[in-house]
């Protein structure tokens, strides 16, 4: 394999890892982010279905209030008819506000099952409405009729609170769904993350990591030396170790020649690398000193 394709192979190996990393990370985030969506969406839903369900309990009492109101021992007790209305009214505002609010919260790929339990719920809540308008138009607190006193607990048809019981089921078996869905994408996500990862700790190790470790083995002169050379020729690295290995040998011919030199021998200069070549050039004028210096004695003794 010539070292172009060799090379263009290791770098769609490192595009196809690096996108492989941002996929996986991106996958985690965006499951991530929609699991936390879910949990909030479920935590909305269950208080406004708290909150609807606490005010259907106090227009359900305002009524059996209001019905009571002229009894000599709900007199007794304190009960305000006036208070009691104001509060009857204030309590359907919230309720109709609630599910409104709900309704807002399904989305296009909500279920079928919960969009007939809401469905089934406004249905319940139109009826009691319905009863509640012609009771409060008359602009004050007067005798309650049976209709509206048996307005959530009418035998015969389901009833508000049986409605908003199956709403919340629908919807929390709808929940359990998409999260069960979204978290087991996010494990998915995850685990090709990891290997992401892992194949790009590889890839640096093959790159960095084990040239280095082989260079520091080739340049020790073990028994080895000569494999680890072999595999550092086949990389980025193969260059750097070849001139480390020239340095090595240029440093232990001037220590030769230095060892001469102070042995009282004369030495050959070092053998030029190239015609600019600083260390021969000190070297022939080291041995032109000497043997002027040796000249000098000479005529002098």
């Amino acid at each position: 394999m010539s070292r172009r394709l060799q090379r263009a192979l290791e770098n769609s190996v490192w595009v196809f890892t690096l996108a492989f990393l941002l996929l996986s990370a991106w996958g985690v985030g965006r499951e991530a982010y929609r699991l936390r969506r879910l949990v909030e969406a479920q935590a909305t839903l269950g208080a406004s279905l708290a909150q609807l369900e606490q005010h259907a309990l106090v227009m359900e009492r305002s009524l059996l209030g209001l019905a009571h109101a002229d009894h000599p021992k709900v007199r007794y007790v304190g009960y305000d008819p006036d208070a009691l209305y104001r509060m009857l009214k204030q309590a359907r505002r919230e309720v109709s506000a609630h599910l409104e609010a709900i309704e807002a919260l399904m989305t296009p790929h909500t279920l079928l099952q919960a969009r007939t339990a809401l469905l089934r719920l406004q249905a319940e809540w139109q009826q009691v409405d319905t009863v509640l308008g012609e009771y409060l138009a008359q602009g004050q607190p007067e005798a309650v009729s049976l209709t509206a006193l048996r307005a959530f607990t009418f035998e015969g048809q389901g009833t508000l609170g049986d409605a908003v019981h199956d709403f919340r089921r629908a919807c929390q078996h709808e929940l359990a769904m998409q999260s069960q869905r979204a978290l087991g994408e996010l494990i998915g996500y995850f685990a090709l993350h990891l290997m992401s990862v892992g194949l790009l700790i590889g890839l640096l190790w093959r790159r960095w990591g084990a040239p280095a470790r082989w260079m520091r083995a080739a340049l020790q002169q073990s028994d080895e030396s000569p494999t680890h050379a072999a595999r550092l020729c086949d990389t980025t690295w193969g260059a750097l170790y070849e001139r480390l290995r020239f340095q090595e040998r240029r440093l232990r011919e001037v220590e030769q020649f230095m060892r001469d030199v102070a042995m009282g021998r004369m030495p050959a200069p070092l053998t030029p690398t190239d015609a600019a070549d600083p260390l021969a050039r000190s070297s022939q004028w080291l041995l032109r000193r000497l043997e002027q210096t040796r000249a000098q004695q000479e005529k002098a003794g």
